[in-house]
């Protein structure tokens, strides 16, 4: 499937191209929130503050196994007084890049907090430490370890692509294993494969002319690229499936190797 993609809005189509609804071959958005808050690490959370006003405030987090998140707060923080006299927060984590800030992915998780104690703490603790290697206060007095017990999930890929993802379906997804090396992947096609992108665009991608494609993303379902039919000509942007799912970037390489022998034939 393609869609044609001014120049103004080509940044903001970088980063919402794979959200794009209807593509076959894409993640879910329970996915796509599960690998968005684990991949950031800090996010907006939001109490209940002084006559029922929302009060929000910037923390660090880590999400354990099953996504729910980790917070390490102090005593004498307003949100953790917040959550003392009602424990229902929302954790808001937003998508890194630039321009246009709400052409970026963001992931709202709505719950209530609770303190870890005994040994769920210091599993739980082990977690966050591995997240944020540099919190040195988690060993101060004031600091507790909390978890936000998912209730529903709001995921938002950009402009005009939004959905609730309930309890169940975020706890049974996974993050995406790619995204910690999918910028590695996509500049190495684009920088030693130019070729075989082209390839894939005229092949798989419905793009008989295609004389240039780049590609922008990569999950582990597919991947997405940009084409041109002239060397100045209007970009067009292309989502592919692999054939089957990948999970490591090795599994990446070979899948890749797989679609060029098959564009071939």
């Amino acid at each position: 499937m393609t869609h044609s993609v001014p120049t103004e809005v080509m940044a903001e189509t970088e980063r919402t191209l794979a959200a794009t609804p209807g593509i076959q071959g894409e993640p879910t958005d329970a996915e796509r929130s599960r690998t968005l808050i684990a991949s950031a690490r800090t996010a907006a959370l939001a109490t209940i503050g002084d006559g029922g006003f929302p009060f929000g405030s910037l923390v660090s987090h880590a999400v354990d196994a099953s996504g729910r998140p980790l917070l390490l707060l102090s005593d004498l923080a307003e949100h953790t007084r917040n959550l003392a006299a009602d424990p229902r927060a929302s954790l808001m984590a937003v998508q890194d890049g630039d321009g246009d800030p709400l052409a970026l992915a963001r992931v709202t998780v709505v719950g209530e907090v609770g303190e870890l104690r005994g040994d769920e703490r210091e599993a739980a603790l082990a977690v966050y430490r591995a997240t944020h290697p540099g919190a040195f206060y988690a060993g101060f007095a004031d600091f507790r370890l909390y978890r936000l017990e998912v209730a529903s999930v709001r995921y938002v890929g950009g402009f005009g692509r939004m959905s609730w993802v309930d309890a169940a379906g975020y706890t049974d997804a996974e993050p995406d294993p790619l995204r910690p090396h999918a910028a590695r992947i996509v500049d190495h096609m684009n920088d030693d494969h130019a070729d075989s992108l082209v390839l894939f665009a005229r092949v798989f991608g419905g793009r008989e002319q295609a004389v240039e494609a780049r590609m922008v993303d990569c999950d582990r379902y597919g991947f997405a690229m940009f084409s041109r039919d002239t060397p100045d000509g209007e970009q067009t942007a292309v989502r592919l499936p692999f054939r089957t799912r990948v999970d490591t970037p090795e599994g990446a390489r070979t899948a890749m190797v797989n679609l060029v022998r098959e564009a071939r034939q």
